[in-house]
């Protein structure tokens, strides 16, 4: 198994819960939490594949508190570790008030994710766009 190159923590995402994140009970669901992991996760085993990336693994899943309307969202996170097959990532949610200093912990976990194939029909080079002639 390889050294991971990174083991301090990057700012992978940041975003900001909108009202169209809002469930019916006026709470921003876990589940759109979790979406977001997914995508700050994604950002360093891309860059060790140097290609697409799929989760393949969640584990050690700690939700500490669900962020809320009009917060800053911070996702940071470092490669635990990484092979030819898989790379696992550390990933933290924070969350912040508009205007205020300070952040609040809302969920950990342990991402894997493998490099994913994408083939397009008809495409010899994947992940460009042929042009009609």
């Amino acid at each position: 198994m390889q050294e991971p190159r990174t083991a301090v923590p990057q700012t992978l995402l940041k975003t900001m819960t909108m009202p169209a994140h809002i469930d019916a009970s006026g709470q921003v669901p876990t589940g759109w939490l979790l979406a977001q992991m997914d995508l700050a996760g994604a950002v360093l085993p891309g860059q060790h594949f140097a290609a697409p990336v799929a989760l393949v693994g969640l584990s050690d899943v700690v939700l500490l508190a669900r962020p809320r309307l009009g917060q800053c969202v911070t996702f940071t996170g470092h490669l635990l570790s990484c092979s030819d097959q898989d790379a696992s990532v550390a990933i933290e949610a924070w969350s912040e008030e508009r205007g205020q200093t300070g952040t609040t912990p809302l969920m950990r976990a342990r991402l894997r994710y493998a490099p994913a194939t994408i083939e397009v029909p008809g495409n010899l080079f994947p992940g460009t766009f042929q042009t009609g002639s």
